[in-house]
C-alpha cells in the first residue's frame, strides 16, 4: 500500500474556559487502520527523505492524529505529547514551573527520558528555532495547537536523517495547509473541584485558494488563556514526608525506619517570623500577621532536627507545598499563515510564517532570613507581648528567621516572542535517467525572552531595615545606620546599600508598607535572543528507467544544508554589580554554524515471492563539520522482511551525535560560591577505599577542613566533542487477513550515548579526584588547594564529555476499527492501546567510574509499564469516546523498602476520559459542540509527590471538565 489515510478534522481548542491536564487521549500508532469516509490521503515522509509510507520503511514511526489532540481538552500542546509512552513528562510547564531558571511557561519534549536536547523537533520536517537562550530545545508552546494536522515520532537515533540532536528520536509536527473555507473554534475547562486552573481559548481560521487553484493560504489567529495553579489549591498535596518510626529496631528488622505523615514543616521559620533561641536552637514562638505571639505545636514525629510532624496544618510554620507554583499564569496569543502556489506544472513556491507571543507569570520561593539575624534588644518593633516572650528566657540571645511572602514570591514576568519564517521552492525535473524531485529551502527564526523579575532582596538593605532602632531625637523609629547615638562598640553600617533613605523593616508578622518593601527589593530586566538560519537543498529520484531489484527500483535521496546558530543572554546592570542577592552573571554571547551533506538509499531486493512479499533494505550517511565542535559522521541501515502480506519484520540500526549546545560550549567565566566537603579529611576518608592512598599522594596531611564553602569559577567548554550514540530497533507488524481493520506493530529499542556532555560539580570532581585506583588529573586539576596546607581554596567547573547513558524497552501498539451492524447500533467502533514496556534507564555521571549508576527504570516518573488507551464509537452525529492512561506502581526512589519506609512505592494510576461529540451538518458547513470529563473517577495525586519534576506525569485536579464548539462556513 503507497499511501495511508488519515483524518483532517478541522477542529482544535479554544475558549471560554479550557484545560489543563492532557489526559489520556494522545493515541500514537504506526499502525495502517481503514480510514473514515471524511479522511484525505496523506503520504508520510518522517523518517525518510525518500517519499514512502511508514510501513514501508523499518525505522518505527508513530503518529499522534488532529482528532486525539482535539479530545485531551487542553491547548498545551506538550502537554498532550507527554501522555505518548516514548516520551517524558520531565520538560513540561509543570516540571519546568517554579524553578527560578528563566524556564517558566516553557514545554520541551523528552523522549525516553534521555533529556530534553537529545530530542530533535521539526515542524514540517524543518528545524525550529529554541525556545531558551543557548539551548537546541524547541518550545512546543510557540507552535499553534490549532494549526497541527498530526505529530509523528521516530524512535531511536536519526542523525543521518536529520541531523544532530536527533539522539533519542524525532518528533515532527506536521501543520495543515491547503484549507479552503473558515473554521472557529472555542474551548473551555477546568477543576470541578476549585475555580483554579481555568483555562480558555479559541482561533479562527481560514483559507482560500486562488490563480485559478493553482495557490492556497491559510491564515490562522489564535488566543490561549492559563490561569495559575498553586499547591494549596490541589486537594492531595499536604506536605506529605517521611518521620521516625519509633518501633523501628533496626536497619533490616522488617520494620520500616520511617514513617509516612502529613503536615511535616518546620516550626524553624515561617511567613509571619518564628524566635529560635541561640543556645539551644530551641523554637520559642512564631506570630500571626498582626505581629502577636502565637505559641508553637507540639510535633508528632520527627523529619530532621530542622522537620517534624504535625496533627494539622500548622499556621506558624512553613509549608513546602502550599505556596509551590504547579503552573504559572499564562496568556498567549499569534497568527500563523501558510501558503503555496504552483509556479509552473513542476515549480511550486511554499512559505509558512508566524508570530506567537505568550506572557507567564511564574513565582519561585520568596526570599528569606534564616539563622541570619539575632533579634537585638533595642528593636523598635518589639511589643509588649513580644517582650513577655523573651523574658520567658533571661539573658538569651533569639533568631527571627524568616520566609518573606508579604515581599511577595520572586516573580519571573516573562514575555516571549518567537517569530518564524520557511520559504522553499520544490519540484521536479526529467534529467533523462529519471524524474528528479528536488527542494530548495530556507528558514528563519528568532525568539526573544524578555524577563522582568521582582521580589529579590538587595541584602545591604535588608540587612540595614531590620535593624530598626528608636531615635531618640525624634522619637521615630529609624534605620538604627541612620542613628549613631544606637551604635553600640563594634557596629558597622552593613555595605554595599543603594543610595535610597533607608527604610525600617518589621519582621514581625505582615505589617510592612510598600515604602519598607520596596526599599529591601529590586526589580530587574534581562533578555534573551535566539536565532537560527537554515538552508538546505535535497533531492530525490529512482533507477526505474535504467536498474530495477526483483522487487523495484532503488529510491535515493541526498543534499546539503548549512545552519547558523546564535544565542545572547543580556543581565540586568543592577544585578551585576553584585549588591543584590542574585549572583552576578557576565553577558553570555554565542553561536556556531555547521556545514553538512547527506545521502540515503532504499533498495527493494524482492517483492511478491514465496516467502518474500517484500523484502528490502535501506541506508542513510551524514557528514557534518561544525564551527566549534570539529567533524562528525552518522549513519543508519535498516531492512524489512515481509514473509507473508499479513507479517512484516523491520530492524534498524544507527549511529547519531549531537553537538554541544552554546551554553555548553560558550558560557562565559562566571563566578560563584558553592559547598564542597573535603573527601580528604579524616571523616571522610574512610567512605571510598582509595582515597587514603591518593589523598596521601595529593600531600593532604590534615585531620579537619577548614571550611566547605568556597569562591570558584563556572564555565562552558570550547574543547567539548559531539556526543555519540549507538541505536538499534527490531519489531515486526502483524495485520491479519482474517481480522480486516486489526493491526499490531512489536518495536524493541536499544540506545547507549557515551561521551555524554553534562555539567560537573564541584563536589563530584573532589570525589572522583581520589576515588579511583590512583588520582585521576582531569577532576583533581579542578580543584585548586593551598599549596602549603593542601586545603581547599577555590573550584573549577565546566562541562565535559564525562557521561554515559543507556536505555531498553518495548514499543506495543494495537490497533482495530471495524463497522457495527447491529440494527440501532450500526455504526463504526475505533479502538486502539499504545504500551510501553521500560527495560532499563541506566545514568552513568562518570563513564570511567562504572560503578557509579542510576538506575532509573522503575522509579517516579519512569515506570515499568505505561500505555495510553481509546475506544470511540460513531452512530450518525454522535460520537462516545473512552481514552485512558496507565502508569505501573513505582519506587520512590532507587533505595526503596519496606525496611526504609513503610510506603515505598507509589502504587499503578489508571485515569480515565470521557468524551462526546454531537455534529449538527446543516449549520454553515458543520457545528460540532463537545464536552468532555477527565480523570472521571477523581483520581487525587498520590501520597508524597509534589506533582512537579519527575511526579508531573500524575494529575493533579482530580475530575477537570471541558467543552466546546467548532463551526464550520
Amino acid at each position: 500500500m503507497s499511501q495511508r489515510k488519515y483524518l483532517l478534522c478541522t477542529t482544535m481548542i479554544a475558549g471560554a474556559l479550557a484545560v489543563i491536564s492532557a489526559s489520556s487521549s494522545v493515541m500514537a500508532q504506526d499502525t495502517q487502520v481503514p480510514p473514515a469516509d471524511n479522511e484525505v490521503d496523506q503520504l508520510i515522509v518522517t523518517g525518510s527523505r525518500i517519499p514512502r509510507p511508514n510501513l514501508e520503511q523499518p525505522t518505527p514511526v508513530q503518529t499522534i492524529t488532529r482528532s486525539l489532540i482535539e479530545n485531551s481538552g487542553t491547548s498545551s500542546l506538550g502537554d498532550v505529547l507527554a501522555q505518548l509512552p516514548a516520551l517524558s513528562s520531565n520538560g513540561t510547564v509543570r516540571a519546568n514551573s517554579d524553578s527560578g531558571a528563566n524556564l517558566g511557561g516553557l514545554s520541551f519534549p523528552d523522549l525516553r527520558d534521555l533529556g530534553t536536547s537529545r530530542t530533535l523537533t521539526l515542524v514540517n520536517g524543518k528545524r525550529h528555532v529554541a525556545g531558551d537562550a543557548g539551548d537546541t530545545a524547541v518550545d512546543l508552546n510557540s507552535i499553534p495547537t490549532a494549526l497541527v494536522d498530526r505529530v509523528e515520532v521516530i524512535t531511536g537515533g536519526a542523525s543521518a536523517i536529520y541531523g544532530s540532536d536527533a539522539v533519542s528520536g524525532v518528533i515532527n509536527i506536521i501543520l495543515r495547509d491547503d484549507f479552503e473555507g473558515y473554521e472557529f473554534n472555542i474551548q473551555g475547562g477546568g477543576p470541578l473541584n476549585g475555580k483554579y486552573g481555568q483555562t480558555a481559548s479559541a482561533y479562527a481560521t481560514g483559507g482560500w485558494n486562488f490563480g485559478g487553484g493553482r495557490g492556497n493560504i491559510t491564515l490562522t489567529g489564535f488566543a490561549d488563556h492559563q490561569d495559575r495553579v498553586r499547591g494549596k489549591n490541589i486537594k492531595g498535596l499536604k506536605d506529605w514526608a517521611t518521620v521516625e518510626n519509633p518501633a523501628d529496631t533496626g536497619p533490616s528488622d522488617g520494620i520500616p525506619d520511617r514513617l509516612y505523615r502529613p503536615y511535616v514543616q518546620t516550626e524553624f521559620f515561617s511567613q509571619y517570623g518564628n524566635l529560635v533561641a541561640a543556645s539551644d536552637f530551641a523554637p520559642i514562638s512564631g506570630f500571626d500577621s498582626a505581629g502577636n505571639p502565637v505559641a508553637i505545636p507540639p510535633r508528632t514525629g520527627d523529619n530532621n532536627f530542622y522537620y517534624g510532624s504535625f496533627a494539622s496544618n500548622c499556621v506558624v510554620c512553613n509549608s513546602s507545598d502550599t505556596d509551590a507554583t504547579l503552573i504559572p499564569r499564562s496568556n498567549k496569543h499569534g497568527v500563523e499563515t501558510t501558503f503555496h502556489y504552483d509556479i509552473t506544472d513542476n515549480i511550486r513556491f511554499k512559505g509558512d510564517v508566524k508570530y506567537v507571543e505568550s506572557k507567564t507569570i511564574d513565582t519561585f520561593s520568596s526570599s528569606f532570613s534564616i539563622f541570619d539575624y539575632v533579634l537585638d534588644p533595642d528593636n523598635a518593633f518589639i511589643t509588649p507581648a513580644i517582650q513577655a516572650v523573651l523574658d520567658e528566657r533571661p539573658g538569651e540571645f533569639y533568631y527571627l528567621n524568616r520566609v518573606n511572602n508579604d515581599i511577595g514570591g520572586r516573580n519571573d514576568d516573562t514575555k516571549r516572542q518567537t517569530f518564524r519564517a520557511v520559504g522553499s521552492f520544490e519540484g521536479k525535473f526529467d534529467a533523462g535517467f529519471s524524474d528528479i524531485g528536488w527542494e530548495a529551502s530556507y528558514n528563519y527564526g528568532r525568539t526573544r525572552n524578555k524577563f522582568h523579575s521582582g521580589g529579590g532582596l538587595i541584602p545591604g538593605n535588608f540587612n540595614s531595615a531590620i535593624d530598626a532602632v528608636l531615635d531618640p531625637a525624634t522619637n521615630t523609629i529609624r534605620c538604627r545606620r541612620d542613628v549613631p547615638s544606637a551604635w553600640y562598640d563594634g557596629y558597622a553600617p552593613p555595605e554595599e546599600v543603594t543610595d535610597e533613605a533607608c527604610v525600617p523593616f518589621n519582621m514581625f508578622g505582615a505589617q510592612n508598607s510598600k515604602a519598607a518593601i520596596d526599599y529591601v527589593t529590586f526589580e530587574a530586566d534581562r533578555e534573551h535572543t535566539i536565532t537560527q538560519q537554515v538552508a538546505g537543498l535535497t533531492f530525490n529520484f529512482d533507477t526505474e528507467r535504467f536498474f530495477k531489484l526483483p522487487g523495484g527500483a532503488i529510491g535515493f535521496a541526498g543534499g546539503a544544508e548549512y545552519r547558523k546558530e546564535e544565542s545572547k543572554n543580556i543581565n540586568d546592570p543592577f544585578v551585576q554589580s553584585g549588591i543584590t542577592e542574585t549572583a552576578p552573571q557576565p553577558d553570555a554571547v554565542g553561536g556556531f554554524n555547521v556545514k553538512e551533506v547527506f545521502a540515503e538509499f532504499d533498495a527493494p531486493i524482492l517483492k511478491d515471492k514465496p516467502f518474500a512479499h517484500r523484502l528490502s533494505v535501506d541506508g542513510a550517511v551524514r557528514y557534518a563539520d561544525y564551527s566549534h565542535a570539529g567533524d562528525a559522521t552518522s549513519y543508519k541501515v535498516g531492512g524489512i522482511w515481509a514473509p507473508v502480506k499479513e507479517l512484516t519484520f523491520r530492524g534498524t540500526y544507527s549511529r547519531a551525535v549531537r553537538a554541544p549546545n552554546i551554553t555548553e560550549a560558550f558560557l562565559p567565566a562566571t563566578a560563584g560560591f558553592n559547598g564542597v566537603f573535603d573527601p580528604c579529611e579524616a571523616a571522610s576518608l574512610g567512605e571510598n577505599p582509595n582515597r587514603p592512598k591518593n589523598c596521601a599522594a595529593l600531600g593532604v596531611t590534615f585531620e579537619d577542613a577548614t571550611d566547605n564553602q568556597f569562591p570558584g569559577v563556572s564555565s562552558g567548554n570550547a574543547n567539548l566533542k559531539p556526543e555519540t550514540a549507538k541505536t538499534w530497533t527490531a519489531g515486526f507488524i502483524y495485520q491479519p487477513q482474517w481480522a480486516p481493520g486489526l493491526a499490531l506493530t512489536v518495536d524493541y529499542y536499544d540506545i547507549r550515548i557515551k561521551n555524554a556532555i553534562t555539567f560537573l560539580d564541584p563536589q563530584d570532581a573532589a570525589d572522583k579526584c581520589v576515588d579511583g585506583p590512583e588520582l585521576a588529573p582531569q577532576y583533581c586539576d579542578l580543584i585548586i588547594r593551598d599549596p602549603v596546607t593542601k586545603q581547599i581554596v577555590s573550584y573549577r567547573s565546566s562541562y565535559l564529555n564525562q557521561a554515559a547513558l543507556k536505555t531498553a524497552g518495548w514499543d506495543v501498539q494495537l490497533a482495530y476499527a471495524h463497522d457495527v451492524v447491529a440494527g440501532w447500533l450500526n455504526g463504526r467502533f475505533n479502538g486502539s492501546i499504545n504500551a510501553n514496556y521500560l527495560e532499563k534507564l541506566r545514568d552513568f555521571a562518570f563513564a570511567d567510574f562504572p560503578e557509579t549508576v542510576d538506575r532509573e527504570e522503575g522509579e517516579t516518573g519512569d515506570p515499568r509499564w505505561r500505555f495510553i488507551s481509546s475506544a470511540s464509537y460513531t452512530q450518525g452525529r454522535v460520537t462516545l469516546t473512552w481514552e485512558s492512561q496507565y502508569m505501573s506502581k513505582v519506587r520512590r526512589d532507587r533505595d526503596a523498602s519496606i525496611n526504609r519506609t513503610d510506603s515505598p512505592w507509589v502504587e499503578a494510576n489508571w485515569y480515565h476520559d470521557v468524551i462526546a461529540r454531537l455534529r449538527l451538518d446543516d449549520v454553515g458547513k458543520g457545528l460540532e459542540v463537545y464536552a468532555g470529563v477527565n480523570n472521571v473517577t477523581n483520581e487525587l495525586i498520590p501520597m508524597g509527590l509534589t506533582g512537579q519534576g519527575t511526579s508531573s506525569s500524575y494529575d493533579i485536579f482530580g475530575r477537570f471538565l471541558f467543552g466546546g464548539m467548532k463551526a464550520r462556513f
